[in-house]
């Protein structure tokens, strides 16, 4: 085998030759496709191989061109048909030409075999039958052209698929499928395997199954590099690992390394940037909680590795000097939300305070101090949301009943006087002050009937007090006051005293004396006598007689 450097070079001065002919162009080629199929090319680096490849590529781009070049020229058409038989790139006829003479019946018992042999891919055996055809027939344009087109295929390796014999053929299609579905080395077994059947048949060469054995050896030698590239980015090598999935996606051209590479360097990018900004005297919030996402986003895709936990360790170092600062600005905004003098305002500022206490426990995670403050905000934007409903409950209930809208005040009572500068609760005690002053005229009738009730009934009350008092005072009656003595008194036939002519108050003649129906009787204070039959309490307070029957002794 020729050195390396050396083929490359030569390959190299061919492509850029104007005058090169299609000759040497597939010499080259070929030379290159036996250094590709020797047990050298093994030992050849990445890079090597790639070259070689990539100058295999140019090759056939050329060979190409040049065939379309000569086929555009319809004067050259014989001599380019000359060359494709020297070199073997014609195709397969599809089927025998119609023969306008009559041949030999031994020559055409031979030509139909040779074809058979020629279709099913056996061209070794068909080149000896079509020989002894020309000997019989020398000619036989249609048993020269097969004889040239299998002679080429066996030289060049160019055969169809459609000639190749079926056992080689159904090989190759699985060939195929296996390497759709990403499983190279079952591929390449395959593809050995219908190379080994050509070669059974004699044909040593097969391009086609040479190509497709050669991309999948460079897809199985991608893979490798790939696997190589995924361990030094499991290793925290993350430069290393692009490299190695970058010169893989070189080889191949496969989307799934080139997708791998990008992956990896946008990752490189994220670790730049987490790496300048925990470097920052100063962090903001924002960017703390940023690079908490981007490092719980990486270990989530990637996997844990030491370039990540690094990272992790830094971002914990700095979580201090973000938490203390924000912990104090949500204090303050809760105390502002809690002296709020609109709802409006004491809702966007607890909404505030909620996202500033959801960031600290985001980058801190689980604090007692941050469960209690936690619980104070959720109380207090509890309270304040149940205040906006009430709001809102209550304006429905004043449009369902605007004539007494007594549900609708019952509902806002505790926010109408918690917020009444609140433009929402501003507009409903408007909507509430004709209620509002109804029922206070309401209740002011109440209270003035009530204390005309309590005052008649005070009235009732003393003259019942004033009658129960009169009823316990004692009732004044007549008693004698002169004590009986043994006083000769003329007797009366007509004790009786005529009680009716008593003075009112009971005391009787302002004289003093006794009180007789006869005008010619008197009853002096000295007379003897005594009095019989005067009862206990007939004496008055001044010692007079009142209502007694005086009897003589």
């Amino acid at each position: 085998m020729r050195e390396f450097d050396q083929l490359i070079e030569d390959i190299d001065r061919l492509s850029v030759q104007e005058t090169a002919s299609l000759a040497d162009l597939r010499s080259a080629l070929l030379e290159i496709e036996e250094v590709i199929d020797s047990e050298d090319y093994l030992t050849l680096s990445l890079d090597e191989r790639n070259r070689l490849q990539t100058a295999r590529r140019d090759l056939m781009a050329l060979i190409e061109r040049e065939k379309e070049a000569l086929d555009s020229r319809p004067d050259a058409k014989d001599a380019a048909f000359a060359q494709q038989a020297s070199d073997g790139q014609d195709a397969r006829s599809s089927s025998p030409s119609a023969e306008a003479q009559r041949h030999h019946p031994m020559a055409e018992q031979q030509m139909e075999s040779a074809e058979k042999l020629f279709y099913s891919g056996r061209d070794a055996d068909a080149i000896q039958l079509f020989d002894r055809v020309l000997q019989l027939e020398p000619n036989w344009e249609r048993a020269r052209q097969h004889r040239t087109e299998a002679e080429n295929y066996l030289r060049t390796g160019y055969i169809p698929a459609v000639a190749l014999p079926a056992d080689a053929a159904s090989a190759f299609g699985k060939a195929q499928s296996a390497a759709r579905v990403g499983r190279y080395g079952d591929a390449l077994a395959l593809v050995e395997k219908a190379q080994s059947i050509l070669r059974d048949l004699g044909i040593p060469r097969w391009q086609e199954g040479q190509e497709f054995a050669q991309k999948l050896q460079e897809n199985i030698d991608a893979e490798v590099v790939y696997e190589e590239g995924l361990h030094h980015f499991a290793q925290g090598k993350i430069d290393e690992a692009i490299d190695k999935v970058e010169s893989a996606s070189r080889a191949t051209g496969l989307p799934k390394y080139a997708d791998k590479a990008q992956d990896f360097r946008q990752v490189k990018e994220t670790v730049r940037k987490i790496n300048e900004i925990t470097s920052q005297t100063v962090i903001e919030p924002s960017l703390a909680s940023q690079i908490k996402a981007d490092l719980d986003n990486l270990v989530a895709e990637f996997g844990d590795n030491p370039t990540f936990s690094q990272l992790r360790q830094r971002f914990k170092e700095i979580i201090p000097r973000v938490v203390e600062p924000l912990i104090e600005q949500t204090r303050g905004l809760k105390n502002q939300a809690e002296r709020a003098s609109t709802l409006e305002e004491a809702l966007y500022l607890a909404r505030q305070t909620k996202n500033q206490l959801d960031q600290i426990r985001n980058l801190e995670g689980v604090d007692a101090n941050l469960d209690r403050l936690q619980a104070e905000v959720e109380k207090l934007l509890r309270d304040l949301q149940r205040f906006d409903s009430e709001v809102q409950m209550a304006q429905r209930a004043y449009e369902n009943r605007p004539a007494w809208p007594a549900e609708a005040a019952r509902i806002s009572a505790e926010v109408r006087e918690r917020y009444p500068t609140d433009p929402g609760v501003s507009r409903l005690n408007n909507s509430l002050r004709r209620y509002r002053w109804t029922l206070l005229g309401i209740r002011g009738g109440g209270i003035i009937l009530v204390l005309l009730i309590l005052f008649f009934a005070a009235r009732w009350g003393v003259g019942r007090v004033n009658a129960f008092l009169i009823s316990l005072t004692p009732t004044p009656t007549p008693t004698a006051t002169a004590t009986p003595t043994e006083t000769p008194t003329p007797t009366a036939t007509d004790s009786s005293i005529d009680m009716e002519k008593l003075d009112p108050d009971g005391q009787g003649p302002e004289t003093g004396a006794e009180h007789d129906p006869d005008p010619g009787h008197e009853v002096g204070a000295g007379a003897h006598g005594s009095f019989q039959g005067i009862e206990p309490n007939a004496v008055g307070s001044r010692g007079k007689l009142v209502g007694a029957h005086l009897n003589p002794r």
